[in-house]
């Protein structure tokens, strides 16, 4: 995953990249942010999610199950 910091040392990424880390497809990912499971931001119309909401995200899969 290729990412980008931020000031306050958090990290984003793009949809197709958390679609790799998924193994699903982007459509999904949209659902998922859709339903409200994971959450994400626009920054300059592009849909991204951040490292930290995509590992709270993680924590509640894997916990769940």
């Amino acid at each position: 995953m290729s990412t980008c910091s931020l000031p306050n040392g958090d990290e984003f990424f793009l949809l197709p990249e958390i679609a790799e880390a998924l193994r699903c497809s982007v459509k999904t990912v949209r659902r998922l942010i859709q339903d409200g499971k994971l959450k994400s931001s626009k920054v300059r119309g592009r849909v991204v999610v951040l490292k930290s909401a995509f590992l709270a995200y993680l924590g509640t899969i894997t916990t769940s199950t």
